[in-house]
């Protein structure tokens, strides 16, 4: 029984092929991506808000509260389809509207890296996608619906099924 954990938690990205034998899971293959983590996600999303407002963050204070402000929008939008990115900055308030197809949108490019080093470990392992039993979903970027749903689809029929609930 071949299992894969997808970890995308804040700052790194990890992908493991496990294989259970006589009552013990192996290791079969590892890999993933060291500097892609859900801080990504928020990073792209505050320099589109800043971008959009027409605005610059120019203190570290500034910096770290859309930071915050961009982490709290993108949380939101696991469970609303519209959030709004508030944050004030220096020089006034930054508003900024988005749409969760929006930031799917925006977010593709480190989706789609995700997906390339799922394609690679599973290369590693000589697995194909129909070995997979199971997916489990660890991390706090994994609750976004554009992760599991490109999960989902890259194990294509019945791959919904086969993701399993996050574990943190």
């Amino acid at each position: 029984q071949t299992i894969l954990v997808f970890d995308l938690g804040g700052g790194t990205f990890d992908v493991s092929v496990l294989r259970m034998a006589k009552g013990v899971f192996e290791v079969v293959a590892t890999g993933g991506d060291t500097a892609l983590g859900g801080d990504d996600f928020d990073h792209l999303l505050a320099d589109w808000a800043l971008q959009q407002g027409s605005r610059q963050a120019l203190s570290a204070q500034d910096k770290g509260a859309l930071q915050m402000a961009a982490r709290r929008t993108r949380e939101s939008l696991t469970d609303h389809a519209h959030a709004v990115l508030h944050c004030p900055l220096d020089d006034g308030d930054l508003r900024v509207d988005i749409t969760r197809g929006q930031l799917e949108t925006l977010a593709r490019p480190l989706l789609e890296r995700t997906l390339s080093a799922l394609r690679k470990v599973l290369r590693d392992a000589r697995v194909q996608r129909d070995d997979v039993l199971g997916v489990v979903m660890v991390g706090g970027a994994t609750r976004m619906p554009m992760v599991r749903r490109a999960v989902a689809e890259f194990f294509g029929e019945g791959g919904t099924s086969r993701v399993l609930t996050n574990l943190d």
